[in-house]
């Protein structure tokens, strides 16, 4: 276990190293904060942290699973962003949009419906609410997102911030 800490251990103490240089001839460069590795079992993108669960959940379960583990469902913010889960993750995958509460308005992650990144099946027509009672949201590989019934299963990945180290 040791082996694969050190890489990361090492690469955040020569950062901190050379906060702590360029910190002391004065407080010009001191109070930064960098994003650290993320923890085991977890893989950073950006400055983000994400985990794929062994499994599958119904999409409740699979949101408080995530917020258990004080992270979120993901909800891809970016086409890069679903490039990078699908090629390094998984591809099919529950997302954090619903109209469970607001029936005909789709409500993301942080409870608004102002998504500025959307990635429906345009060639299906999706959201199409096609088997009746669709109301939770899956990416389907590279072919899009789609609704699907809310107590399906299917597979999980949480998303944090990657952890912020202060100097």
């Amino acid at each position: 276990h040791l082996k694969k800490m050190l890489p990361k251990r090492l690469v955040v103490g020569v950062i901190s190293l050379c906060l702590m240089i360029r910190c002391t001839g004065g407080n010009e460069g001191c109070g930064a904060s960098i994003r650290g590795a993320c923890p085991p079992a977890w893989i950073q993108w950006g400055d983000k942290c994400y985990k794929k669960l062994s499994g599958k959940l119904p999409w409740a379960e699979a949101k408080q699973e995530c917020i258990k583990m004080g992270s979120v469902l993901v909800m891809p913010q970016s086409q890069e962003e679903t490039d990078f889960l699908l090629k390094n993750l998984i591809r099919h995958f529950w997302i954090d949009c619903t109209y469970q509460q607001i029936e005909g308005t789709w409500v993301c992650q942080d409870g608004t419906t102002d998504v500025e990144y959307r990635n429906w099946r345009e060639e299906t027509g999706e959201p199409n609410n096609g088997g009746k009672g669709e109301d939770c949201a899956v990416a389907a590989g590279e072919s899009g997102w789609n609704d699907v019934p809310c107590g399906g299963l299917d597979r999980v990945i949480c998303k944090r911030p990657a952890p912020q180290l202060h100097f």
